[in-house]
């Protein structure tokens, strides 16, 4: 998916929040479709290949011309960013491309530096802008047709949708495994067998999205947030949630004020 810069022509490049009242699509371009989620977590369907993604922050998708898509948030919101860009090459038939495994988090960080730069919109830095584009493709992988969940894969999904659903019982990855009448050692080996990453970290990350969501929507205090995402103390949480997001949950608030 390589080419020049001097073939590249960058499109919109825009980054907001999206809510339940604001779906996606269906819609089908004739250029790519960088599609990123910063926070919360989204839902992409893909009809023609019948395919679905569930995107949890960080994460995105990289939609390829003449593909037909549409999606939704899975929470009360989601803060993602678009960056549609056309390229010489042509590709045969519908698709996307995913993040290479364990490179989101760094992926996430050139979409913010690219968003950076296309909000400064300088005629000198626009080479800089697609360099930095070309960059961000070696990160993705063409997806093949895709696979039949296997059994474990649709216990998994269900398992996770209860947990994420009861937030406040999931104090541990036991009580997660106790849905699914296994140990905790076996829901570990099955999470990354069928999904290639930490069932601890997926843990982690419904908690910290709910988290988010809460700290936007409502003016529940960190104690009572923190209880309700299945987290003993306040200050786990705001550790937690430093560490992932880069800030504490209070300044995530004031943060979170410009895209209302």
């Amino acid at each position: 998916m390589s080419c020049d810069t001097d073939q590249l022509e960058l499109r919109d490049h825009r980054f907001g929040r999206i809510n339940r009242r604001m779906p996606i699509g269906p819609v089908q371009w004739p250029f790519h479709d960088l599609f990123w989620v910063h926070e919360g977590r989204v839902a992409i369907t893909f009809p023609e290949l019948e395919a679905k993604l569930e995107l949890v922050a960080p994460s995105g998708v990289l939609i390829l011309p003449g593909t037909q898509f549409q999606g939704a948030t899975l929470g009360a919101f989601a803060t993602a960013s678009i960056c549609h860009f056309a390229m010489p090459e042509k590709p045969v038939g519908p698709g996307y491309a995913l993040p290479n495994p364990d490179e989101a988090l760094h992926l996430q960080n050139l979409i913010r530096l690219a968003m950076h730069l296309a909000r400064r919109n300088r005629p000198d830095e626009l080479p800089r802008r697609k360099r930095l584009l070309l960059s961000l493709l070696d990160g993705f992988e063409l997806t093949g047709a895709p696979d039949i969940p296997t059994a474990d894969e649709d216990r998994l999904t269900i398992a996770w949708t209860q947990a994420g659903q009861n937030l406040h019982r999931m104090r541990t990855l036991a009580d997660v495994a106790a849905l699914l009448g296994i140990s905790e050692s076996a829901l570990r080996a099955m999470h990354r067998k069928a999904r290639h990453t930490s069932a601890g970290e997926h843990l982690r990350e419904l908690r910290l999205t709910r988290s988010e969501e809460l700290l936007v929507s409502t003016d529940k205090s960190l104690a009572t947030i923190a209880a309700e995402v299945g987290y003993g103390h306040a200050a786990t949480l705001a550790a937690a949630f430093r560490k992932r997001r880069g800030k504490t949950p209070g300044q995530y608030r004031h943060w979170s004020n410009p895209f209302a």
